[in-house]
């Protein structure tokens, strides 16, 4: 087994978080699960230390066996493959102690050729507790503003120069009204006006119930029934063209 490498550089001891990579010789379309490793294994990558069991495999020239294999028999540093889901692909550095035993120390993910690092739980809980104490401070500041003391009441509240909420709806109502006529230019809004006068004109609208209400108040006429004759045969009334006097 090959010995364990010794502490990186201090070079690498600089924060990543912000950092990134891009090799623009590497086309994006061609990253694949068997070659982002030797993607990622690059000298000008800022989160890969050349002192790695990955760089030693390279230097040696191994091609005999593969690298998870390598990796797998010696001690160190270590960059393999946790995921792949193209064009997302998830790398994983950690430390080999033995051939069953490994430590994570950090992930980084490949999309689209760009290398990030992954946030660890701490930098992601503090991202999220400082965005939750900013809104939280900026309440508190805006608070006291309407604080009072009086030695007879003690503390109060005074929201004098507050808006009140029916006042900020009218101007949000204002604000909307101005930006949908901003939308339309003066000749837009007197072209349809003037369309829309003339359909009026052409069509009341009082005609028209008229109309309805005049045609719902007309009954069908019911068709006579067919009158009988003393013997009983029904007798049907002949066409005015033909009728005949007796």
């Amino acid at each position: 087994m090959m010995p364990r490498m010794g502490p990186p550089s201090s070079s690498k001891q600089e924060p990543t978080m912000f950092m990134s990579f891009r090799n623009p010789q590497w086309p994006a379309n061609f990253i694949n699960r068997d070659n982002v490793l030797d993607y990622f294994c690059n000298q000008g990558n800022v989160f890969y230390e050349m002192n790695s069991c990955n760089q030693q495999i390279k230097m040696q020239n191994i091609t005999n066996r593969s690298v998870d294999e390598c990796l797998r028999n010696m001690q160190g540093i270590q960059y393999v493959l946790w995921y792949s889901q193209p064009p997302l692909y998830i790398v994983c550095k950690q430390r080999r102690n033995n051939a069953t035993n490994v430590s994570p120390i950090a992930y980084y993910y490949v999309i689209n050729g760009s290398v990030h690092q992954a946030p660890d739980m701490h930098t992601l809980v503090q991202s999220r507790l400082l965005g939750a104490l900013e809104p939280l401070r900026n309440a508190f500041g805006e608070v006291t503003n309407y604080s009072r003391y009086n030695t007879a009441k003690g503390y109060y509240w005074e929201f004098k120069n507050k808006p009140s909420m029916k006042k900020k709806e009218e101007e949000k109502k204002e604000e909307d009204e101005r930006k949908l006529e901003e939308r339309s230019t003066n000749f837009q809004k007197t072209r349809t006006l003037m369309l829309l006068n003339q359909l009026f004109t052409e069509m009341p609208a009082d005609e028209a119930l008229e109309k309805i209400d005049v045609e719902e108040e007309e009954d069908p006429k019911p068709e006579e029934a067919p009158s009988t004759t003393s013997a009983g045969e029904p007798k049907f009334a002949e066409p005015a063209a033909r009728a005949t006097t007796k």
